[in-house]
C-alpha cells in the first residue's frame, strides 16, 4: 500500500475533505466544520511503519531510549487500575534479572495506531464494497465524532485513536537482554490471565475494532406467539451459541444440539434395521443366508459401538441429519446466497471440511454437510501435534471458523424445531 492510498482510505473513512483554497483539511462534526491537523505527521508515521517488523497483531521497534519494544493489542476491561509501583497506576512489571519491562494501560503509541489502520485498509480497502467493510468504516467514523464539540481544530491522530479505542501490552527489553520478545508476550499473557482471571489475547483486526466477522441475521421484531414446545436442554445450548462472541464456543454449543440425539437415533436405527429385516415378506427364519446377512450387517454397524450402546460418532451424525433435516429447501432458506455459494466453493481450510454441492441428491448433500461439520468439530476438539494440518489455531483460523457458524446454526435450529411438539 502506498502512502497516497493510505491517506485516501483514511480520508474516505472519516469523511475528511481538503480545502485547497485555504490549504487545510476539514471535517464536519454535527454541522460544524473543524480543521484537521497533524496530517503530515500521520503520513510520516505511515512511512516509518513500512520498516518495522510485525507478527500477527504485534509490532516490533526501538523506542527513544533505544530499547527493543514489542507492542500488541489486548482485550480491555473496565476495572479499577491496580497500583504496582510508586510512580502511578496501571500494570507495570519489571523483571530485573532478564532486563525486561511489561506495561498495560499506558497510552497506545502513535506507531501502533497508524499501523492498525494500515492493516485495516490492506484487508478492507475503500474500493471493496463488502458488508464487513461498510460495517467497519461506519463504526469507526461514528466513534471518531465523540467529544469534539468545544474545539475548532482536532488532530487526525486523535480522531484515529478515539475511533479504535484499544489498549496494548508493551514489552520492552534492554539491548543486552537475551529474552525473545514474542515468547515474552506469551509468558506475560498467561501470567496475567492466570492471576487476573480475565482473557487478554486478541486474534483479529475485527476483534480490535469490536465487530464480529460472522454474518448477522436480520432481526424480526414482528413475530407471533409460539405454537410449539421445545426441548429445554437444547435451548440452553442454543442460548450459549447465540450469545457468545467466540466462534469456538458458538460452534461447539450448536454441535451439542446435534450430538444430543446421537445415542437415541443410533439405537433407533439399529432396531429399525433389524425389525424391517425380520418383518419383510420375503424373510424366512429358515433361510440361513438371510439370517447370516442380518448378523453380518449388525456386526459391521457395531464395529465401533461403545459399551453403553452408542455408535460411531460420524455415523450417528449422519443418522441425526437424515432424521431431522428432511427438507433441504427449508434449510437453504436459513442461509443467504453468499453463504450458500461460500459453502459450495470453499472447503474449510483448517479442517479439510468438504464443499457442499447444493444441486446434488439429498443424500449426497447431507453427507457433505456431515463431513464438513464433523471434520471441523474434530479440528476444534483435538490438538494432536501429529495432525497440525487439521487442527484449529485461534489466531490463524478464527475468521475461517466464523464463516462456519451460519451453517451449523441453521442445522441446530432445524433439529430444535423438527424435534419439537405442538403446544
Amino acid at each position: 500500500m502506498t502512502d497516497i492510498e493510505f491517506m485516501e482510505n483514511l480520508f474516505s473513512m472519516f469523511k475528511i475533505d481538503q480545502n485547497v483554497a485555504a490549504s487545510k483539511y476539514v471535517k464536519l462534526f454535527y454541522q460544524t466544520e473543524k480543521e484537521i491537523t497533524e496530517v503530515e505527521r500521520v503520513l510520516e508515521l505511515f512511512n516509518e511503519t513500512k520498516n518495522i517488523d510485525e507478527d500477527k497483531l504485534a509490532i516490533y521497534y526501538k523506542n527513544t531510549e533505544h530499547m527493543e519494544v514489542a507492542e500488541v493489542a489486548i482485550l480491555t476491561w473496565k476495572f479499577p487500575s491496580r497500583r504496582l509501583d510508586d510512580e502511578g497506576s496501571g500494570i507495570k512489571v519489571k523483571d530485573e534479572v532478564n532486563l525486561i519491562n511489561y506495561e498495560i494501560d499506558g497510552e497506545v503509541t502513535d506507531y501502533y495506531i497508524v499501523w492498525l489502520y494500515k492493516k485495516i485498509f490492506e484487508k478492507y480497502p475503500r474500493v471493496h464494497d463488502t458488508l464487513m467493510k461498510k460495517r467497519i468504516y461506519n463504526r469507526l467514523e461514528f466513534k471518531s465524532r465523540r467529544n469534539h464539540q468545544e474545539v475548532n481544530h482536532i488532530s487526525l491522530l486523535e480522531i484515529m485513536r478515539k475511533a479504535i479505542d484499544c489498549s496494548t501490552l508493551k514489552v520492552s527489553k534492554e539491548m543486552r537482554s537475551k529474552i525473545n520478545l514474542e515468547e515474552a508476550i506469551d509468558s506475560f499473557s498467561y501470567t496475567y490471565m492466570c492471576n487476573m482471571n480475565r482473557p487478554i489475547k486478541i486474534y483479529s483486526i475485527e476483534e480490535v475494532i469490536g465487530v464480529l466477522n460472522r454474518q448477522q441475521r436480520a432481526r424480526n421484531n414482528d413475530f407471533q406467539a409460539p405454537k410449539r414446545k421445545y426441548n429445554s436442554n437444547l435451548l440452553d445450548y442454543y442460548n450459549l451459541g447465540i450469545s457468545s462472541i467466540d466462534p469456538f464456543v458458538s460452534f461447539i454449543s450448536y454441535y451439542h444440539i446435534i450430538e444430543y440425539f446421537f445415542d437415541e437415533v443410533y439405537r433407533e436405527h439399529q432396531i429399525n434395521t433389524l425389525r424391517n429385516s425380520i418383518t419383510s415378506p420375503i424373510f424366512s427364519y429358515k433361510d440361513d443366508q438371510q439370517l447370516f446377512n442380518i448378523i453380518k450387517k449388525i456386526i459391521n454397524d457395531n464395529k465401533h459401538v461403545r459399551e453403553n450402546g452408542s455408535g460411531n460418532e460420524q455415523q450417528s451424525l449422519n443418522y441425526v441429519l437424515n432424521k431431522y433435516i428432511y427438507d433441504l429447501d427449508e434449510l437453504k432458506q436459513r442461509l443467504d446466497n453468499d453463504e450458500l455459494n461460500f459453502y459450495q466453493n470453499n472447503s474449510v481450510a483448517f479442517s479439510a471440511g468438504d464443499v457442499i454441492i447444493w444441486d446434488k441428491s439429498d443424500d449426497k448433500i447431507l453427507k457433505s454437510i456431515s463431513n464438513r461439520i464433523y471434520k471441523t468439530r474434530n479440528a476444534l476438539i483435538h490438538s494432536k501435534s501429529s495432525k497440525k494440518d487439521v487442527t484449529y489455531h485461534p489466531y490463524l483460523h478464527k475468521n475461517e471458523l466464523e464463516k462456519e457458524i451460519s451453517l451449523i446454526k441453521a442445522i441446530a435450529e432445524s433439529i430444535i424445531e423438527n424435534s419439537s411438539d405442538h403446544i
